[in-house]
């Protein structure tokens, strides 16, 4: 049996996010050529096929994917109702996030509480993304907007310093932070796209 592999995604609301998702359901479906993708029409060994990829993950936008991907314009109306319509079903999942380290992000769908509260949930999300989808392993990857650099705040020096700053709610952990921590912890793997 193939392995089934969850992609948990970190502003999967983005442009970024929204056109990988569409283009992946899109082969899935059959809608899509395949040029230009050697790796689409075929078993690779070692590698998770494409139509075993399943999607979910964290934005602050309350809306459908399908509806994210309209407004960023990386896919029209026809793409939509043709192989990229599971993007309508699809809705983010409440996000952690903050303008003190991104100043342009907005949305109501974040997560309510302090920081041990949102990597208990981000890490139940994995969870629940794993049993509902019945996959065999899940890879948490940052797609959200830049965060600003941190600085050289006692709470990121070490992992005593950085516990200790979880528990605090302190304000130099940013929410990317909060995100790592939690896969990482979960022995989820973890690959940050953004800077």
């Amino acid at each position: 049996m193939a392995e089934r592999l969850g992609v948990a995604i970190v502003g999967v609301g983005g442009a970024v996010a929204t056109t990988a998702i569409a283009g992946i359901e899109m082969i899935k479906a059959g809608s899509n050529s395949l040029d230009g993708l050697p790796l689409a029409d075929r078993d690779v060994a070692g590698m998770v096929a494409y139509r075993d990829l399943e999607f979910g993950g964290w934005d602050l936008a309350d809306e459908t994917l399908g509806a994210c991907a309209l407004r960023h314009g990386v896919i029209g109306e026809k793409e939509l109702a043709d192989g990229a319509a599971v993007l309508n079903q699809m809705r983010p999942w409440k996000a952690a996030g903050s303008t003190g380290y991104c100043a342009n992000i907005d949305g109501t769908n974040k997560l309510g509480g302090g920081h041990r509260a949102a990597i208990e949930q981000i890490q139940a999300d994995l969870a629940r993304f794993k049993d509902e989808k019945k996959l065999d392993r899940v890879v948490v990857v940052n797609l959200a907007s830049t965060e600003r650099k941190p600085g050289d705040d006692s709470a990121l020096q070490s992992r005593d310093a950085f516990e200790q700053g979880l528990d605090a709610d302190d304000a130099a952990i940013s929410p990317a932070m909060l995100y790592a921590y939690a896969a990482i912890d979960s022995g989820t793997l973890y690959a940050n796209f953004t800077p």
